[in-house]
């Protein structure tokens, strides 16, 4: 089962949770899932983000493809996925269009009313405590069986 994965913030630094959050997400995605699709987002620091989270992982890198381009290309690629994860963006917002399952990890909102207008339909992570442990436990408990 493929499983589509983006770890980019828009440039909201607030959205993204403290190392080492993705690295462990990445892991625990890897552990139920045959192979994961990983979105490297605009390049820079976001790309090396995500190398390093890939690297750390203890995935085996042949079970993880990386995509790098533009965003149409990678919506194609969550629209035929198994289940999508990512923080806030807008990958959550084309798995809830297509109907491809979802754990939207929603952290960083200025406001109640603003999770509340913007959270896509399926599962969504409030992230109030952002104890990378926590988080991490959650997606963890709503992750569906591989199938």
């Amino acid at each position: 089962a493929r499983v589509a994965v983006s770890l980019g913030v828009g440039n909201n630094p607030a959205k993204r949770l403290p190392d080492p959050f993705e690295e462990q997400l990445i892991g625990l995605l890897g552990a139920r899932f045959g192979s994961l699709w990983i979105d490297r987002g605009a390049g820079g620091e976001e790309a090396a983000r995500v190398d390093r989270a890939i690297a750390r992982s203890g995935v085996p890198r042949e079970r993880i493809r990386t995509w790098e381009g533009g965003f149409a290309g990678f919506a194609s690629i969550i629209s035929r996925a198994a289940l999508y994860v990512g923080y806030d963006s807008a990958g959550q917002h084309v798995a809830a269009a297509t109907g491809v399952p979802l754990i939207s990890i929603f952290a960083g909102f200025p406001s109640p009313r603003m999770f509340h207008r913007w959270r896509p339909a399926g599962c969504v992570i409030r992230v109030d405590d952002r104890d990378p442990a926590r988080v991490l436990a959650e997606v963890a408990r709503t992750l569906p069986a591989a199938p």
